[in-house]
């Protein structure tokens, strides 16, 4: 994956190729001393859509939408932990 691979939520002012349009998905637990930490799931969120447009051979994803839900996964031994779970979708370009 190349981390050089731009992100944005919007338009770049360069020429480019849309390739396809991109998906990713990524979560994060709280610990047992510690909450749910949202930036680590941003980070691999924006990791995933990375590595989905280098896939493709892409230099940017643009035009991205985050969202994000909550969410108790009622667990065994510790009981219920909070889940921050972050879900990205843009359109995978290569730039000319």
């Amino acid at each position: 994956m190349n981390s050089n691979i731009l992100i944005t939520t919007g338009d770049i002012h360069e020429d480019y190729e849309i390739i396809d349009a991109v998906f990713a998905l990524d979560s994060c637990q709280e610990g047992f001393f510690k909450g749910a930490d949202p930036n680590k799931a941003f980070d691999k969120v924006k990791d995933g859509l990375r590595k989905k447009a280098s896939d493709l051979g892409g230099h940017a994803v643009i035009n991205c939408q985050f969202e994000y839900r909550v969410a108790v996964n009622s667990g065994g031994f510790g009981g219920s932990k909070q889940v921050i779970e972050i879900f990205a979708y843009g359109t995978a370009v290569r730039l000319h």
